[in-house]
């Protein structure tokens, strides 16, 4: 399937989804929205794709919601309604889907690119990119990201970024805990394949367990994930990979995974 403003192309267990709207630094209006979601969601479901990687064409990776659509819209209240509840379907499959979803951050990631960088489970950053929330200093209130990003940095921290629109660095992100990785711009592709292939050789079913089971740590008590924990571990133990790796692990050997 083509598409408008979104690029995607799988190799070797790995779906590449590019946002493709660079004239307009990858900003989201609706119809990106709309396009992301569907692939996100058919990555989610395909078999073959182990992992994930969003990255942005151009100079940036999103600049956040489209201002100038935003500023030319008759009726702005639902336009702002249907672009988030747009944005929100996006962020709520990066987490729902047991795969590893990186973020190749190439550049600017601002109000909604920055939550969608948020919403990753890596995130690998070029030096010169730069991170904000956004939303504060077009007179907007947070349309996304407030929990995620108070989550990761604490409430007076979420406090000072959010309430004063402060744009960062990627050096900042990586002190606050947001990335993972900072790499020279012509490295960003080697860097993010050395995550790929990792997963490219894991236990497929196990990661994607793992991190259903960490997102899930924010809303269970103690005892509840406890039982989780041990429920997942058993219908883990029942895959060929568990097998395999037990048996690998007996013998000296390398596991060969083949995610089943």
């Amino acid at each position: 399937m083509t598409y408008k403003t979104v690029k995607t192309e799988i190799r070797k267990n790995c779906e590449y989804i590019i946002l493709n709207r660079p004239k307009r630094l990858n900003s989201f209006d609706i119809k990106l929205g709309e396009e992301l979601f569907q692939v996100l969601k058919k990555a989610a479901s395909n078999k073959d794709v182990k992992t994930v990687i969003i990255k942005g064409t151009g100079k940036g990776f999103c600049g956040g919601g489209d201002v100038k659509e935003m500023y030319e819209s008759k009726d702005k209240p639902q336009f702002l309604r249907n672009l988030t509840k747009a944005i929100h379907k996006c962020v709520i499959e990066i987490r729902t889907m047991e795969k590893p979803v990186i973020a190749a951050v190439n550049g600017a990631a601002f109000g909604a690119g920055f939550s969608l960088v948020l919403a990753c489970d890596i995130i690998i950053s070029v030096k010169k990119a730069k991170f904000g929330t956004a939303f504060i200093g077009i007179g907007l209130a947070p349309g996304c990201g407030t929990q995620l990003f108070t989550q990761l940095v604490g409430y007076q921290k979420a406090c000072e970024y959010i309430f004063t629109s402060k744009v960062f660095n990627a050096e900042e992100a990586e002190k606050l805990g947001i990335v993972n990785k900072i790499v020279e711009e012509n490295n960003l592709e080697k860097e993010t394949e050395k995550y790929v292939n990792i997963f490219r050789k894991f236990p497929s079913i196990a990661v994607g367990k793992a991190k259903m089971l960490i997102n899930k740590s924010y809303e269970n008590n103690l005892e509840q994930h406890f039982e989780l924990e041990s429920i997942t571990a058993s219908e883990t133990a029942g895959t060929k990979d568990f097998k395999e790796g037990v048996s690998a692990f007996v013998n000296k050997r390398k596991p060969i995974f083949k995610g089943k």
